[in-house]
């Protein structure tokens, strides 16, 4: 009888990358810094509105002090109105990273981002103040869309849920620091409070610029263009410490993904909407938009000035950084779940105790907080707790779920439209809120949770029947399932002739090998 060799594919965890695989993780660590420039921008926004020098500049209401100070109109404005920078941007996510390749994508981001920053810094007008952040939202616009699909392409399978989530956990962590930078230069006389936050953006686009030299575009790209020599290059400089078998066989399943080599050229924009893709192209959205009237616009943008308002007499500054501590926390435990449990649990796990907070917080906007100071203390202690909550399940949801639900060929555009969309109702919501929660507006105050809550209740009840489990999945089954129109509830168990393991089979089998593969726990060795 013939001498058969067994190969085994062992378990790829977190410690193992971390002891075998230094360029992934490298790579990994520089793409999820692309994310700190929009954690950093939110922050640093939410501390400069309740800053009175910088109402003093760009405040359009006259005190009978001779001071100025924001209208719910100026707060829209220096908010909302820069996101057209994210309209300005689609064409360089859509077209430029499908033919450039997102790496020098990436260096066009970091020249908009420095240009943006020198204006916000420099500007004592509003409107300067106003195009320097439409040209950073532009380049943030451009870091989330390049920076998921990136990251959802160098990870391995079993660890793509972590490694996307690694956004989350960056964007939480600079909230952390800017929240603490706004305490520690809001007593500062004059402009100089709010020009040191904004002016610290000209650091972050120079280390990213920097670090993006010594990275490959994706395995993928590569694949599209037709240059398989360079695919595999590319995956080999992330993939240390893998067998040639291994290897070859990712390569495989990489191009077994569907229609990979058709010219990008050729993708029309209403092939998202075409066939299965309709359906991925809706999943792909559906994280990012449920987020935006889930309440977390008061844990960003307006957290201040909205705690300054339900809480009187409390340091709003101090609470914010407890928000921000705690929603880091919410994003390491989201970035350690999310391939242990799955999406599916991950997700209804976390938004269901949204839903009850939004109603407790909306419930308790009946009371008066100024004459009973307690009550405005339970609404900040519950809205430190949505902050946990919100990171460790949108937070990484987000970016996992736009990142893998799209196939290989649509994934730029998918990902830039779903970022579009998001962003697009974003503004509205950042727009129309502060006029229904200020006291100078409908004076809503804490009442405007009710409006999350029911918005909460639909978004729990749609995941529960549409997001599928997608845990582990390799891109090509994910297409395969996706053909097959497989309901959401059976992903989980679904049996996938394009699994990776089949592909070892079939490349050890050249040579005459058994193979047995042992499946990969996201987090063991």
């Amino acid at each position: 009888m013939e001498d058969l060799t067994t190969v085994v594919a062992p378990s790829r965890g977190i410690s193992w990358q971390l002891r075998n695989n230094q360029k992934l993780v490298g790579a990994t660590f520089l793409l999820s810094l692309i994310y700190w420039n929009f954690g950093y921008d939110g922050g640093i926004v939410s501390g400069f509105l309740a800053m009175a020098p910088f109402g003093n500049t760009f405040g359009s209401q006259k005190l009978p002090t001779g001071d100025h100070v924001l209208t719910p109109t100026d707060i829209s404005v220096i908010t909302a109105v820069p996101q057209v920078g994210n309209l300005l941007a689609i064409p360089f996510t859509a077209i430029g990273a499908d033919r450039l390749g997102r790496k020098k994508m990436v260096h066009v981001a970091c020249a908009v981002s420095l240009i943006g920053a020198v204006l916000q810094t420099a500007a004592y007008e509003k409107v300067m103040l106003v195009i320097g952040r439409t040209l950073g939202s532009m380049s943030i616009f451009l870091f989330l869309t390049l920076g998921t699909g990136w990251l959802a392409e160098v990870a391995p399978p079993e660890l793509r849920g972590s490694f996307a989530s690694l956004s989350i956990t960056v964007i939480d962590f600079a909230a952390v620091v800017t929240a603490c930078i706004s305490r520690g230069t809001k007593d500062l006389p004059g402009s100089i409070s709010y020009r040191i936050p904004i002016g610290l953006q000209l650091v972050w686009p120079l280390m990213i610029s920097l670090g993006a030299f010594f990275v490959h575009d994706s395995p993928t790209f590569f694949l599209i263009k037709g240059k398989d020599d360079m695919a595999e290059e590319s995956l080999r400089s992330i993939r240390g410490g893998y067998s040639d078998t291994e290897i070859y066989a990712e390569l495989d399943a990489l191009r077994a993904q569907t229609s990979l080599r058709q010219a990008e050229a050729d993708v029309a924009w209403n092939e998202l909407f075409k066939g299965t893709n309709r359906r991925r192209t809706l999943l792909s959205l559906s994280i990012a938009n449920f987020q935006q009237l889930s309440g977390i616009a008061f844990a960003t943008n307006y957290a201040t000035i909205f705690l300054m308002q339900v809480a009187p007499g409390q340091d709003p500054f101090v609470l914010v950084i407890g928000l921000a501590i705690l929603a880091l926390g919410g994003a390491i435990t989201g970035l350690l779940l999310v391939d242990r449990i799955g999406r599916r649990t991950l997700a209804l796990g976390t938004f269901i105790p949204l839903f009850f907070i939004n109603t407790v917080i909306g419930g308790l906007g009946f009371v008066n907080t100024t004459t009973h100071p307690t009550v405005g203390k339970a609404i900040a202690a519950f809205s430190l707790m949505f902050g946990f909550f919100f990171a460790a399940g949108f937070g990484p949801l987000t970016y996992v779920v736009a990142g893998e639900m799209p196939t290989g060929r649509l994934r730029n555009k998918t990902t830039s439209f779903t970022f579009f969309t998001l962003i697009s109702f974003a503004t509205a919501c950042q727009y129309a809120l502060p006029y229904l929660s200020q006291s100078n507006g409908a004076n809503l105050g804490a009442k405007v949770y009710l409006i999350f809550s029911g918005w909460m209740l639909i978004t729990i009840v749609t995941i529960y029947f549409c997001l599928p489990e997608t845990k582990g999945r390799s891109p090509a089954e994910l297409d395969e399932m996706f053909a097959a129109k497989v309901p959401a509830r059976k992903f989980r168990t679904y049996v996938c002739g394009t699994a990776t393991s089949n592909f070892i089979a079939a490349t050890t089998a050249k040579s005459g090998a058994n193979v047995y593969h042992e499946e990969t726990a996201a987090h063991k060795d």
